[in-house]
């Protein structure tokens, strides 16, 4: 039903407000996912599942990041065709800077300063989420979160210091394989 709303909204939303209507979307778009994933591992285990508040909470604090991460990535591209904009209106304002900036093909100042307090949001964000992922008793999910955990971090990392609007800034294999070990690992 969550995911319902979140495509509804796709249907006719294409700003936001502010921080808090962007993860309102996310409940709806993201933390969904998160939270089935997690449900159908602890079914398909046959395993109690304790710390289900604190789980959901860091499992939706991960899920939120990842999106608002996928939308700085795809914000050109979510602009030039789909006429929609998930940063919100409150920050480019607050930042002196224009929607019409995102079409362009490199960053003005202000938008980088958008961008990186955008980011500085959502690693808090994921700091708020490792400790609730670190309950998460089933073994195999726990490891695959704190990789995802460790994905996220490092295109936090990736988008502070490239910029969307020139090249897509997304992970390369050496980054994969270090997330990957950082996860196995925590």
């Amino acid at each position: 039903q969550d995911l319902l709303k979140a495509f509804k909204l796709d249907t006719y939303k294409k700003r936001y407000k502010n921080w808090g209507e962007l993860i309102n979307y996310c409940k709806y778009s993201a933390n969904p996912v998160g939270r089935f994933v997690i449900d159908v591992s602890y079914i398909l285990e046959k395993r109690n599942f304790h710390d289900k508040d604190k789980i959901y909470k860091a499992s939706d604090n991960l899920c939120t990041s990842l999106q608002i991460i996928n939308h700085l990535q795809d914000c050109k591209n979510d602009f030039l065709e789909l006429d929609r904009i998930y940063i919100p209106i409150s920050m480019f304002e607050k930042f002196n800077s224009k929607q019409s900036e995102i079409k362009e093909n490199m960053s003005s100042d202000n938008f980088k300063l958008l961008k990186i307090q955008i980011i500085n949001k959502v690693e808090e964000l994921l700091e708020q989420s490792k400790a609730g992922l670190k309950l998460i008793k089933l073994t195999k999910l726990r490891k695959e979160t704190l990789i995802i955990f460790h994905i996220a971090r490092k295109l936090c990392y990736l988008l502070k210091n490239n910029d969307p609007l020139e090249k897509n800034v997304k992970l390369s294999r050496i980054d994969l394989i270090f997330c990957f070990l950082k996860g196995i690992i925590s």
